[in-house]
């Protein structure tokens, strides 16, 4: 027994340490703007807010414009979203029209980071291939005491960076950005450090404020920003990762002009380690680990699911669905070596629940 044990967690931290480098990233959350519901380029849609749904130019009959969700999400997380609110002001007439707050769309968006081009595996058009073309999208003035929350699950994935494009319309729209982010789903807030950006305004370092407005995005120039969640481990295999972004400066309360963004990309360097990794939910246990030719799945619902195993980079290696069945095997025989996870997604719950083993 001992003698399994060692070579077990020999073989554990051997996949740790040849889990994929940086130069290899994982795209875990993905939004590029290029398929709006309702799709329309009409100013003032309010995408991002609840205010989608009552949007006299086009109603939102696929629900899918609050929260907005992410055109692409890694095999092992949750859906990604996008919500855009102004909590404490409201401008405008009242009435049903009544807005908290306006993020709409607009075409001719950035390159930059573009995971929706036909170069990737994610998306098989390309990034103008948008019903809308390559779009982005555009916080309005007035936009003092707006917030912009990125909801980026990264449950399962370790190394964790976010990249997009900015712009804005003119040097009249609002100039920074300050940034901030939760590990536990916005109850507390922490600012970035100088580890995790590089952003400086006038020479001078401001580790949580990004000048948004500057000689490039002035002109509607495209500008590159990373963040670098690497110091921070807890941001690590996280369901409750949020990012947000607060218009600042004197421009904010301004009666037009906007800031743009594009291509929000959350990546990571490789998936969370097996110590890293939550214990399995849902009733659901997975023997023998590792395993050789087969493993063999049991569960308390036995109703039918769709079993999907993944390797290491979030590629689907195996696809099965189970009927009426609380136990099932998993054909490995022909698996590679190495770590695998197995998504198991019941059909009448909707629940999904990620298993892990290790192949020999």
């Amino acid at each position: 027994m001992k003698t399994k044990l060692y070579i077990y967690l020999a073989l554990s931290v051997s996949l740790v340490f040849s889990l994929p480098r940086a130069n290899a990233q994982i795209l875990v959350q993905f939004w590029d703007f290029n398929q709006f519901h309702p799709v329309t380029v009409t100013a003032g849609d309010s995408v991002g807010t609840i205010f989608s749904y009552i949007n006299t130019a086009a109603s939102d009959s696929t629900m899918d414009t609050w929260p907005l969700n992410a055109a692409y999400t890694a095999p092992l997380s949750s859906k990604g979203h996008i919500i855009y609110t102004r909590p404490t002001k409201i401008y405008g007439s009242g009435g049903t029209g009544q807005r908290d707050s306006i993020l709409d769309e607009g075409s001719g968006g950035a390159f930059y980071y573009d995971y929706s081009s036909n170069k990737y595996s994610y998306f098989t058009t390309s990034d103008s291939g948008g019903a809308i073309g390559n779009g982005f999208i555009r916080a309005r003035n007035p936009s003092d005491s707006c917030y912009l929350y990125i909801y980026a699950p990264t449950t399962g994935y370790k190394g964790i960076s976010v990249n997009y494009a900015v712009s804005t319309s003119s040097s009249g729209a609002a100039q920074y950005n300050i940034i901030s982010y939760s590990t536990n789903n916005g109850v507390t807030w922490k600012n970035l450090t100088q580890a995790m950006d590089t952003f400086n305004i006038g020479g001078v370092r401001y580790p949580d404020t990004l000048l948004i407005n500057n000689t490039i995005t002035a002109t509607s120039g495209w500008y590159p920003v990373q963040i670098n969640f690497a110091s921070d481990t807890s941001v690590n295999n996280n369901a409750n990762f949020i990012l947000r972004f607060r218009p600042a400066g004197s421009n904010c309360s301004a009666p037009s002009h906007n800031d743009r963004y594009d291509n929000i990309a959350v990546l990571a360097t490789g998936p969370s380690s097996i110590d890293e990794l939550s214990s399995p939910v849902g009733g659901y246990t997975l023997y023998p680990n590792p395993a050789s030719t087969s493993t063999t799945i049991n569960g308390t619902y036995n109703g039918s699911k769709i079993v999907t195993v993944y390797n290491v980079l979030g590629q689907p290696v195996n696809s099965i669905q189970v009927e009426e069945n609380k136990q099932f095997n998993i054909n490995t025989e022909e698996l590679s070596s190495g770590l695998y996870f197995v998504n198991i997604k019941e059909t009448r719950t909707g629940n999904s629940y990620i298993l892990k083993f290790v192949k020999n």
